[in-house]
């Protein structure tokens, strides 16, 4: 079985890399939820948080303004249009 794979970056760095067992986005067309074996998709993102559960178990999140999320075959890119500023998740 194949873990979902995640990987959030921005232009100046990679934020998230590695395995996870959940993440929730703010998608433009409202908040959803990507599990392993999650249907192919391809999103933009509006403001909001991007939850994510590590398979370590702990939670991060990071607050983000715009991007563009896509998960295929159990791998998940979350591009985001800055880092997170001083004082964001």
């Amino acid at each position: 079985m194949m873990d979902l794979y995640l990987e959030v970056i921005t232009p100046e760095k990679i934020l998230f890399d590695g395995p996870v067992g959940m993440v929730d986005v703010p998608g433009a067309a409202g908040r959803f939820t990507v599990l392993r074996d999650h249907g192919p998709i391809i999103s933009t993102l509006i403001a909001g948080v991007i939850r994510i559960i590590g398979k370590d178990g702990v939670e991060r999140r990071y607050r983000c303004r715009e991007g563009v999320v896509e998960c295929f075959d159990n791998h998940m890119t979350i591009l985001m249009d800055h880092p997170p500023k001083e004082g964001d998740f």
